[in-house]
């Protein structure tokens, strides 16, 4: 008995030390129009995944309801010869969403992701959480662009 404390602390320690946190900046466009209740979002990562992230969300009076996404990761200085690493995909799960009168994002605030799984490099990836954020480019507000955080 004395032994199953000790091993939920090892078993939340190697959860802790098992879980990593993944930082990047994602800029785009979108790709779909927004008044069908769905919006798709094609935006290039750069930083500690760098690659492309395909977005589809589902929404209803400004809030997410749901939706899909694909990380495509690719090696670090990728060119166009290069493989990609793997992929990452997952859900949403919240956050909010601003069109303007037109149907066009102008910004997307705390989106919930949810990690389902992933390929190549990533197959052992079965689970994991993360936040997406964009607001428009005051130069151009067809572009998106913000940070994305992901951990598994």
């Amino acid at each position: 008995m004395r032994s199953l404390p000790g091993l939920l602390l090892l078993t939340s320690l190697l959860t802790f030390v098992l879980t990593a946190s993944y930082t990047n900046t994602v800029s785009g466009s979108q790709t779909a129009s927004a008044e069908s209740g769905t919006i798709a979002f094609n935006l290039n990562a750069t930083g500690d995944l760098p690659g492309m992230l395909n977005v589809k969300l589902n929404h209803e009076g400004g809030n997410v309801t749901g939706g899909s996404w694909t990380l495509t990761v690719l090696p670090a200085n990728a060119d166009a010869a290069s493989s990609e690493s793997g992929r990452i995909t997952g859900t949403f799960s919240g956050g909010t969403i601003t069109l303007d009168a037109n149907g066009i994002a102008t910004a997307a605030g705390s989106i919930q992701l949810s990690v389902q799984s992933g390929t190549g490099q990533f197959e052992s990836v079965t689970s994991g959480s993360g936040s997406l954020s964009l607001s428009a480019d005051a130069e151009n507000s067809t572009k998106l662009g913000g940070p994305l955080t992901l951990s598994f």
